[in-house]
């Protein structure tokens, strides 16, 4: 007969303020996700899982994005307000889109190719980029 391992397992509530011992892994049997402990965090870090859906990002801020990349933390996506995000490079957003759809860019805006109009003063039309933005 094969062996069996079990490990410590409990709800997200009681995985939220569990302290394991460094190392220790746990289950959270709500989500089904394993948590690493670290022998001081209470909930300790929960793991991803195959198919994402217990993933979730901070709010993050201009000096730390939600999703950043490795020794730059200025720089990456971050979350301003209710439906609302930002691309941000160096510490500022460069380019937000809120809950309408509406895009706001900070800085110089280069168009290579041409824009389409699909609603407004020129529906449907094709515009030869021929001004600069800033």
């Amino acid at each position: 007969m094969a062996t069996q391992v079990q490990f410590r397992r409990g709800t997200t509530g009681e995985t939220a303020v569990f302290i394991g011992a460094v190392g220790e892994v746990t289950v959270d049997t709500d989500i089904n996700t394993v948590v690493v402990h670290d022998g001081s965090t209470a909930g300790g870090f929960s793991l991803a899982r195959n198919d994402g859906t217990n993933l979730e990002l901070s709010p993050g801020s201009l000096s730390s994005c939600a999703l950043r990349f490795a020794s730059d933390a200025n720089t990456g996506i971050i979350r301003t307000g209710p439906d609302t995000m930002s691309l941000v490079t160096g510490g500022v957003a460069r380019v937000t889109i809120d809950s309408s759809g509406t895009s706001t860019v900070t800085g110089n805006l280069i168009v290579t190719g041409s824009i389409t109009a699909q609603s407004g003063l020129i529906q449907g039309d094709v515009i030869p980029l021929i001004l600069a933005l800033s």
